[in-house]
């Protein structure tokens, strides 16, 4: 499904998204593919958004 993953510190965090995604806010991100990432949410759904489209919490 994605391809050139780069190692990143940010993999396991969470995050706020700055627009919900049907309800949800906070995510946690599984993926970093450099100018964009994937994230979870709490109902198993994963997204692929741009890194200015989130606010890490840590």
């Amino acid at each position: 499904m994605h391809r050139n993953e780069e190692p990143s510190e940010i993999i396991g965090e969470y995050c706020t998204l700055i627009e919900d995604y049907k309800g949800y806010n906070v995510a946690e991100v599984v993926g970093d593919y450099g100018c964009k990432l994937v994230v979870k949410v709490s109902s198993g759904a994963e997204i692929e958004i741009y890194r200015d489209e989130v606010i890490l919490l840590n």
